[in-house]
């Protein structure tokens, strides 16, 4: 049998090792922050913004930001046009105009509709015959009316006539709004070429209006990729979008 002190002397090297070691869940030892209470964290952050616009959304978070946004105007004398394009949900539709030189300002809004001071959840509904859109105020100067053409058909499943990739309905289908028969000359053209390519063998289903009241969104709506980059990232992934537009188009045609 082992004498008394070698059996102490055991007993404390085996609790002096229990107690510097880590537990093997990855649980925090002693007040310090590991990996998985990290983890943890920074879950917790980044669903807290998403539960809140969640609940916005739903209507129970009511303030400025419901409010339709003030629409860009153009600076005097700057020669500066308006197009409009309908391609789903209009928080992917911003930024890929954005990043064009020459382009001004964009908008998200609705339009196409037979309702005055349309909001997001009367167009959510598919009751008001209106689309999501993006207005994009540019220089025409610096970039053609053709050049944001083909910006937008590489945004855009144009095969369906009733939804866009996670969403379903009129108000997220795909439109060309013209303003003017040289816009509308030059969408038919475009379109047309597009069809003669065969990058879509389903067939084409967008549609080609006459320009019509354009209604700016929420504000909160505004911008959203910058202002809401979690929940962006998180739908936008979610939908698709990106894996349609390079199985098409190829890896570099992803603007989003």
């Amino acid at each position: 049998a082992a004498s008394p002190n070698t059996s102490s002397s055991s007993s404390s090297s085996n609790n002096n090792n229990n107690a510097n070691s880590s537990p093997a869940d990855g649980s925090s030892v002693g007040g310090f922050i590991n990996r998985r209470t990290a983890v943890n964290a920074l879950f917790f952050g980044i669903s807290v913004p998403l539960w809140r616009d969640i609940i916005h959304d739903l209507g129970f978070l009511q303030g400025d930001e419901d409010l339709p946004a003030p629409l860009p105007l153009p600076p005097p004398g700057s020669g500066y046009k308006t197009a409009t394009f309908a391609g789903g949900c209009f928080w992917c539709m911003e930024k890929p105009f954005d990043k064009l030189d020459g382009v001004f300002a964009t908008t998200s809004g609705y339009t196409g509709g037979f309702v005055e001071n349309p909001d997001y959840h009367m167009v959510g509904s598919g009751k008001t015959g209106h689309r999501e859109a993006v207005q994009v105020l540019y220089d025409p100067a610096k970039v053609s009316y053709d050049k944001l053409l083909d910006v937008y058909w590489r945004q855009i499943d144009p095969t369906y006539d009733d939804r866009m990739f996670l969403d379903t309905g009129l108000q997220y289908s795909s439109a060309i709004y013209a303003e003017g028969p040289e816009q509308r000359a030059a969408a038919e053209a475009s379109l047309n070429r597009l069809e003669a390519d065969k990058k879509f063998p389903a067939g084409i289903a967008t549609k080609i209006f006459d320009a019509s009241t354009f209604w700016p969104a929420e504000v909160y709506h505004q911008n959203y990729s910058y202002n809401n980059t979690p929940r962006y990232t998180f739908y936008r992934g979610l939908s698709g979008r990106d894996e349609f537009i390079q199985s098409i188009w190829g890896p570099a045609e992803m603007y989003g």
